[in-house]
């Protein structure tokens, strides 16, 4: 019997091998976790979506060595294998903590301003800034403003609100541009500053206790001072 010669049997064994390989490890399932922005199957395809993630194998080498896709709209993910034919991402996306009604468009964004999502219907429980100063954006980069400092103001007020964790509806601003914050059946007027650091920090526990207690009523506080009185006037 002729013996099949080494320069071609270690080819055809090698091929063999990449052959099972290629097969055991081919990818079969894709989960996705963490996901709200995007569908499964749009995450799926944006994170694995390269001739190399069809292969657990590559896939892994590929991720290992820092070649993954950027999704703009996450802090990070991360890509695990909990099987040899099988791929699960686990993202941590970005916050959304209030939006920007403007011209009956809402514009929702994180702490650093960047415009997460864009759409025609209010979404739920996700508080909003009522504004007449033209906006625009890019989704995914920081939304601009005509007026740059009710920007500043609006990105004051939203991350003092998720600071001190007050609980609150909208902002609206005026003609003046003071603004206006509805928080459940109180109506407080903040005026128009800089920063509002000291105002927030004092209202906190305030709106806390008014909606534990079902209160209605206005509070002003133009004039407020650090350590001063809040004056709650019911309805």
């Amino acid at each position: 019997m002729r013996r099949i010669p080494w320069k071609i049997a270690i080819p055809a064994a090698a091929a063999c091998a990449v052959l099972l390989l290629a097969l055991l490890f081919r990818v079969t399932k894709i989960t996705v976790e963490g996901n709200t922005f995007f569908s499964d199957e749009v995450v799926a395809s944006e994170v694995c979506g390269t001739f190399l993630d069809k292969n657990t194998i590559t896939a892994y080498i590929k991720n290992h060595l820092g070649f993954t896709a950027d999704l703009p709209y996450v802090r990070e993910y991360e890509i695990s294998y909990p099987g040899i034919s099988q791929i699960h991402i686990k993202l941590y996306e970005k916050a959304v903590i209030a939006g920007i009604n403007y011209m009956n468009q809402y514009i929702y964004f994180d702490k650093d301003g960047v415009a997460l999502r864009s759409t025609k219907e209010k979404i739920e429980d996700i508080p909003l800034f009522e504004t007449k100063s033209m906006t625009t954006f890019t989704l995914y980069d920081k939304v601009e403003m005509e007026d740059q400092e009710m920007l500043k103001r609006i990105m004051n007020l939203a991350n003092l609100f998720q600071h001190y964790e007050v609980a609150w509806d909208k902002v609206v601003f005026d003609e003046d541009n003071a603004a206006h914050l509805q928080a459940g059946k109180i109506r407080v007027n903040l005026g128009k500053k800089e920063n509002y650091d000291e105002e927030i920090s004092a209202l906190s526990s305030v709106l806390a206790t008014a909606r534990e207690e079902n209160l209605s009523g206005t509070i002003d506080m133009t004039n407020y001072h650090v350590k001063g009185d809040i004056i709650f006037k019911k309805d």
